[in-house]
């Protein structure tokens, strides 16, 4: 996107690039790390895109892909519990249409959508003090998305008791700790709302939307899988529930990918509708972090891995956030931004800054592979590829967009 000058008669200003933030710093506990290959480096800035928490029993991996993900080296070990603390960290978000459209355009800078990955203690087994550390939950239902890690492979070094290598039941058991977890908070506020709602028929009807939700919890179900309207959603906002939000459920395995195959649609059958099955191998994604983009997927290619755990990670959380993205390019920098499916121009454009959707007047869209296609923005224009939207245009994935706004003041 580009930034034009102020046409002071017509009150309009066609601005390129708001103000972006900067995610937040890794935990100074971890070492950040830099690959051998000159120029490229794992940490990076941006507004994150969302907060994903990932969880899961012992031993499945689950630092191992926090690392493979952000490039930092949180400490890992065979014994189980070996992560005690919360790492946090942060990824770049693959682009390969950004990249290409920045090589096009020579943008000066380039600026890749990013997410904030929060890498929590396993949960017990029952029994061995079962269940997630209440100490966590709170930090788990800041997030907006699950990972969930679920063992696969075998590994004499790196011991099972805890988790097993079977990943359905893991799922399972996952499933309803996430339940119970939702269940004692939901039961407190079913007491306090119902009591509330004798003295106040207009919270009637929050009353009978947690009545209904701990029942269902109390079942073990996940409530991201029922149907609830708006104002019943509304009753739930301050208890943050685990069980509404979307999941990304990785099956972490050794090189060998094929014998787990089968599992992946038990696994689609079992988890909620709407959230993704992705198949990963954390330890050699891991390794392949240290190496240079281009070693890395030679590396994949020849395993058998296709692109990487973070494109498919990254993908699969897109898909069950119901995001999409779309663009800002020019000489100066270009940028991916992210938005919920289904939004409309103004929206998109108050990602980039608040003022300018509350002073949108049109934007010109084009898609990024014809503006790639075509040599550049500019290109696109006399090709007769781009088009002017109103305020009801709806963003579509890999839109190129330029505004027309009025600047207030």
């Amino acid at each position: 996107m580009r930034r034009r000058p102020l046409d002071r008669r017509r009150g309009v200003s066609r601005v390129a690039a708001g103000p972006f933030g900067t995610a937040p710093p890794p935990s100074p506990s971890l070492r950040r790390r830099t690959s051998h290959f000159q120029g490229e480096d794992r940490v990076y800035t941006g507004i994150p895109v969302a907060r994903i928490g990932i969880v899961g029993l012992p031993n499945v991996g689950k630092t191992t892909l926090f690392n493979a993900l952000t490039g930092l080296e949180a400490p890992t070990a065979a014994h189980p519990f070996s992560t005690t603390e919360p790492n946090l960290g942060v990824a770049k978000v693959p682009d390969a249409d950004l990249d290409e459209a920045a090589r096009v355009e020579s943008s000066a800078k380039l600026v890749h959508a990013t997410l904030e990955l929060l890498d929590l203690p396993a949960m017990a087994k029952p029994g061995h003090g079962g269940g997630f550390g209440a100490q966590f939950l709170g930090r788990l239902r800041d997030m907006e998305a699950l990972a969930v890690v679920l063992r696969a492979f075998e590994d004499d070094a790196v011991p099972s008791d805890e988790s097993g290598t079977d990943p359905v039941a893991q799922a399972q058991e996952l499933l309803l700790e996430l339940a119970l977890a939702d269940f004692d908070v939901f039961e407190r506020r079913r007491e306090k709302v119902v009591k509330e709602a004798t003295a106040d028929a207009g919270k009637k009807g929050a009353a009978e939307a947690i009545t209904r939700a701990t029942a269902l919890l109390e079942h073990g179900r996940q409530l991201r899988a029922e149907r609830w309207e708006r104002d019943q959603l509304s009753a739930f906002r301050d208890v943050a529930p685990l069980t509404l939000k979307p999941a990304v459920w990785v099956v972490n395995v050794d090189e060998d990918t094929g014998e787990v195959a089968g599992l992946v649609g038990e696994l689609e059958a079992l988890v909620p509708d709407g959230d993704t099955v992705v198949v990963v191998s954390a330890k050699l994604e891991e390794e392949g972090a240290l190496l240079s983009p281009e070693d890395r997927r030679e590396l994949f290619e020849g395993l058998g891995l296709g692109e990487g755990a973070l494109a498919k990670v990254v993908r699969a959380a897109y898909a069950a956030m119901d995001l999409i993205s779309f663009y800002t390019l020019g000489p100066k920098e270009a940028h991916a931004w992210t938005v919920r499916k289904g939004a409309k121009a103004p929206e998109a454009a108050g990602k980039i800054h608040s003022d300018l959707e509350r002073g949108f007047i049109r934007a010109e869209v084009a898609p990024i592979p014809d503006v790639i296609a075509d040599g550049g923005w500019d290109e696109s224009k006399k090709a007769g590829h781009v088009r002017v939207e109103g305020k009801d245009y709806t963003v579509a994935e890999g839109d190129v967009i330029v505004l027309s706004v009025i600047m207030s003041g």
